[in-house]
């Protein structure tokens, strides 16, 4: 019997990359860092690399950068640090960051730099507080220094030729206001080349409903429900849940969102052993009839657009695509022209109707399963697929 999906492709989210120090600071007004048992190491960033590589796809590293500031640049911003203009990150700079940075460039094919922050935080007249972007109330920080952060981010950036400001933004401690258009933080990140949002929704002020369930478009701008962690952001080489064991924790949205710690050894030597447990954990995601592991964010967010949208009928060897409630969304710059449809292996398309273009994903996890990458003319408003055993 024939069977088809339009999977959920899930996307990893690594929140907190970019410390040093791994001290939570927050009650002596400083930063909610990691709050593990050491300091970060250039392996630390390896394990993000070949969790990439190991499973063929790009998750998402965000970002915090003050540690990073080589030249004291933030005594210039006292909103970004709990040291204000004493700023001094001298402690942090010598040859690790060159060791992290040659990691990063040599695995840039298996991750994706996403904006955090820049010191998670905020301080005003030296007081900290919640969070870099929006407080605690979702009120957006003052417009001045919205702008001034990113400007400063990009500097920091620059600092170490860390590359292209990224398309994909995760608000420092998930505090984000949606549904303000003009008048809140999208048109910032938007001309920054921000195309992505992910956050929890329970955590986020609405200030109208999301448009669905997993995802909202916010002055044409997706931004996706990350739902909840596996684990709290402190835990080191967690136990993994049983795959089969539907009681326990698992992914069952779009996000697989965790915390750097996460995927780390209290010894750094043996970070390699968590992230192969982490990748034999993730790779059963691939063998689920209607998920998949995404390849990189705009394949995972734009997928879950269609998934949620395209209506998928089965009719004998015959798969109908109506596109049809895709006209009733807003616009959204971020979203690709083509989606993902699921099939037991051994199928093959026999006949397309126009406006469809088929590929075979190239990589994947499942022999039972076909994955393939479909093309879709915009202006088709359904197309249908007949498929043969091969």
């Amino acid at each position: 019997m024939f069977k088809a999906s339009i999977p959920l492709a899930i996307q990893i989210v690594i929140d907190d990359v970019g410390w040093w120090s791994g001290a939570d600071d927050s009650s002596r007004n400083g930063p909610y860092r990691n709050n593990i048992c050491r300091d970060h190491h250039p392996l630390d960033y390896a394990a993000i690399v070949e969790l990439g590589r190991s499973l063929g796809m790009k998750p998402q590293a965000a970002f915090i950068l003050c540690e990073w500031d080589k030249e004291n640049i933030l005594r210039e911003l006292p909103s970004s640090t709990w040291q204000g203009r004493e700023w001094d990150n001298s402690r942090w700079v010598g040859p690790w960051q060159e060791e992290a940075l040659a990691i990063l460039r040599e695995g840039a094919d298996h991750f994706e730099f996403v904006l955090h922050g820049i010191g998670h935080e905020y301080w005003t007249d030296g007081k900290g507080s919640r969070a870099e972007w929006h407080d605690q109330d979702g009120n957006m920080r003052p417009r001045d220094q919205v702008s001034r952060h990113l400007d400063y981010y990009t500097r920091l950036m620059q600092q170490h030729q860390m590359g292209p400001f990224p398309i994909s933004f995760v608000p420092a401690a998930f505090l984000h206001a949606f549904g303000l258009g003009a008048d809140g933080l999208v048109p910032f990140l938007r001309q920054y080349g921000i195309k992505f949002i992910s956050t929890p929704f329970r955590s986020m002020a609405c200030r109208r409903e999301p448009e669905n369930d997993l995802f909202g478009i916010d002055d044409g701008m997706l931004t996706v429900n990350r739902g909840s962690d596996l684990f709290p952001y402190n835990r080191l080489d967690p136990e993994l849940p049983s795959f089969q064991d539907s009681s326990g924790p698992s992914v069952t949205g779009p996000v697989c969102g965790m915390h750097w710690p996460n995927i780390l050894h209290a010894d750094p030597e043996q970070n390699q052993a968590v992230v192969a447990r982490w990748v034999d954990y993730l790779k059963l995601y691939d063998t689920v009839p209607d998920m998949m592991l995404a390849p990189d964010t705009a394949s995972s967010f734009s997928q879950l657009v269609y998934s949620q949208s395209i209506n998928l009928a089965i009719s004998g060897q015959t798969t109908t695509f109506d596109f049809s409630c895709l006209d009733k969304l807003p616009s959204c710059t971020g979203l690709l022209d083509s989606f993902y449809c699921k099939t037991a292996a051994g199928w093959s398309p026999a006949q397309t109707s126009p406006g469809l273009q088929l590929k075979k994903r190239a990589r994947q996890n499942c022999p039972a399963h076909t994955v393939w990458q479909i093309q879709w003319e915009k202006k088709v408003p359904v197309a249908t697929i007949n498929w043969q055993r091969t």
